[in-house]
């Protein structure tokens, strides 16, 4: 493969990874087209689609997206009543940064359209790739594949925060509606699912969606587990905002300030509020510079039981100690009190030890950051992702 074609202008995160993809590929030699979602006048589609159509050359090309951009349906990539990727025969890459369960109807459309020939599918935990095998073994292609961290500039002189954390908040309460929309006896089986979670923190989400709805409905065949669990995702931000707030919370009312960039955060009930700094929301460049000005940088992991998140190995590249709740993945390629802390989701009420521990000395924090440092500049950056890509598709005769 020669060109390869990304896509910005939709969710702003999905666009910077695309860009720093693009970025990596440029420097090894590749022709790159970035094709812009967002624009309005139906000329300026068609000349950008003119353009695309005359960079494409068969055997050459391939689409790498994230979240199935230009996958979607959107009208502007069809010809008729064939998808344009098809039609061309330009395989497509599509990095999937949530669990594939929140994607039923776009993985079965991609799957119609494409076929096992020109679809791949990149997962960032090991257990996506797992789901992926069992419950869509149409889809021939998957790669395991985490997401790379970013650095901008930095220095050991300007870290001023103690303590931040980059996310948006939503209060459980809001997904009730959701739990409570049918009748007690729903209810009851989906607050069982919750609590499963909580008080085992280890089990993914699809285990324990198996496991109640089997007890609930009998032998479910695997085409049922799918369609269901498609439909109980409310589950999975459920309890991943229950744990964020509940992390900040205790950090907050042991008085440790976190500064927090990001959304929603005055809806946390908390006794000593005044320790949660609401910053505002901002971009990923945003983010990845107030993890540069941090001496730790929080991370609560969106329920990646073997994976990772691009915001541990980001923090990792700008000076930062990244404080993250574990995962099988983590605990194999990450060392814990060496370049990295981990804390779990079962004792996170030991967290204010860990992090007064780590900021008593200062050379204790600067030496954990800077092994960490070294160690995601040599493994985690978007150059290698980029690399690996291409390997993959070699491999698989792309």
């Amino acid at each position: 493969m020669k060109k390869i074609i990304v896509f910005e202008g939709g969710i702003e995160t999905l666009s910077f990874f695309s860009r720093q993809l693009a970025i990596a590929w440029k420097k090894i030699g590749m022709a790159v087209f970035t094709y812009q979602l967002d624009l309005q006048e139906d000329s300026q589609k068609k000349e950008q689609m003119r353009k695309l159509k005359k960079f494409c050359k068969s055997n050459e090309t391939v689409v790498v997206t994230f979240n199935f951009n230009g996958l979607r349906g959107e009208e502007e990539f069809y010809i008729g009543e064939k998808l344009f990727w098809a039609q061309e025969q330009i395989p497509c890459v599509n990095i999937m940064v949530d669990h594939p369960f929140y994607y039923p109807e776009l993985l079965e459309h991609a799957e119609k359209e494409l076929g096992s020939r020109l679809y791949y599918q990149v997962l960032i935990d090991i257990d996506h790739k797992n789901f992926m095998e069992r419950f869509y073994p149409g889809i021939k292609h998957t790669l395991f594949l985490p997401l790379a961290g970013t650095e901008v500039q930095w220095c050991w002189d300007d870290k001023k925060y103690d303590v931040v954390f980059t996310g948006n908040y939503t209060s459980p309460k809001q997904f009730r509606k959701y739990i409570e929309r049918i009748d007690e006896e729903y209810t009851q089986f989906y607050d069982g699912i919750l609590q499963d979670l909580i008080q085992n923190p280890e089990m993914t989400m699809e285990a324990a969606f198996e496991v109640h709805l089997k007890r609930e409905m009998g032998n479910l065949t695997d085409e049922d587990l799918k369609i269901c669990m498609g439909k109980m995702i409310f589950l999975d931000l459920y309890v991943r905002f229950y744990f964020r707030g509940e992390v900040l919370r205790t950090l907050a009312e042991a008085d440790i300030p976190v500064h927090v960039w990001g959304a929603g955060w005055e809806a946390l009930d908390c006794k000593k509020p005044e320790n949660i700094i609401k910053e505002g929301p901002t971009d990923t460049q945003g983010c990845l510079e107030a993890m540069a000005h941090s001496k730790i940088a929080l991370n609560v992991m969106p329920w990646f039981k073997n994976g990772a998140h691009d915001r541990i190995f980001s923090a990792m590249q700008n000076g930062a100690v990244c404080v993250t709740d574990e995962s099988k993945y983590l605990w194999q390629e990450l060392q814990d009190q060496e370049n990295v802390i981990f804390y779990s989701l079962r004792e996170y009420k030991n967290l204010p030890e860990k992090i007064t521990w780590l900021l008593q000395k200062e050379g204790r924090w600067k030496k954990i950051a800077d092994m960490g440092y070294h160690f995601a500049k040599k493994r985690h950056v978007w150059q290698k992702r980029a690399e690996e890509i291409l390997k993959w598709l070699k491999e698989e005769r792309i």
